[in-house]
């Protein structure tokens, strides 16, 4: 599996080495949120929107990990609280029940 991830690195690493290669005299014209960028490299902005995409991942994943991290804790408290119950219960005196085999059939000596 290593070997796979590693080749398929290598190969989109030598996909964007080419791209930026051919397309590295190209610029662009870009209107962002009212503003003009004139003459900007092909490059810079396919940089920029990789970063950006990544940190928006980032951002999401590092939330989900502590939402999980925090629920994780909580679960770990209810176990800890369980396993105290457990033990707990485990040492109370068993008490006895009055069963067939335990003499409960006889009747009281007043009731006669």
């Amino acid at each position: 599996m290593w070997f796979f991830k590693g080749f398929l690195f290598l190969l989109l690493l030598f996909v964007l080495a080419y791209f930026f290669i051919t397309n590295g005299g190209q610029t662009v014209d870009l209107k962002f949120f009212g503003h003009d960028y004139l003459g900007i490299s092909i490059y810079w902005l396919v940089v920029v929107s990789y970063l950006l995409g990544f940190l928006t991942s980032f951002v999401m994943a590092a939330l989900r990990e502590f939402q999980l991290r925090r629920r994780l804790r909580g679960l770990q408290k209810q176990l800890k609280l369980k396993e105290k119950e457990i033990a707990e219960l485990r040492v109370l005196p068993l008490k006895e029940e009055a069963g067939p085999g335990s003499g409960g059939d006889k009747q009281d000596p007043d009731d006669a």
